[in-house]
């Protein structure tokens, strides 16, 4: 019995620990894709500084509800390369479209001290899509997804 509580003991101050070091990380840079009158993924991504990420799904999408991991540094590096190449603090912040049926992609990056948000509707320029493809291929691939609070 004694062993029980001790063990549990570590595994709920292991799942504190974990959340107080999120909430300390600085957010870094997100990702939404919203609805659409059919069946676009709908989903949020958010990464910390640290490389906390967290992927909350809505419809349309293999996981749905929030989940969390750690990236590693060199993907880490490979987004803030890409967020570079791309030139992300020089995009317009509003690339729409009167047509209110098809999904926008929001994207929003803090770095070095500099804030911006960019949502895209219809148009954005193609390079905003290697970021999307990054992030995607981020979600994908990452296997050791855990549980996480909606509230984080």
């Amino acid at each position: 019995m004694r062993v029980l509580c001790i063990v549990s003991f570590f595994l709920i101050s292991s799942c504190s620990f974990n959340k107080s070091i999120s909430q300390e990380s600085k957010f870094f840079i997100s990702m939404k894709r919203t609805a659409c009158y059919g069946t676009c993924p709908q989903y949020t991504i958010s990464i910390h500084d640290d490389g906390y990420m967290t992927y909350n799904g809505k419809m349309f999408v293999d996981k749905i509800g929030c989940h969390s991991t750690y990236l590693s540094k060199d993907r880490m590096n490979n987004v803030k390369e890409l967020l570079d190449d791309i030139d992300y603090f020089s995009l317009e912040e509003i690339y729409d479209s009167g047509v209110t049926d098809i999904p926008s992609v929001i994207t929003e990056v803090s770095l070095n001290k500099k804030n911006h948000k960019v949502i895209n509707r219809f148009n954005g320029p193609k390079k905003l899509k290697k970021l999307y493809d990054l992030l995607d291929s981020i979600v994908l691939s990452t296997i050791n997804w855990e549980q996480c609070d909606s509230l984080n």
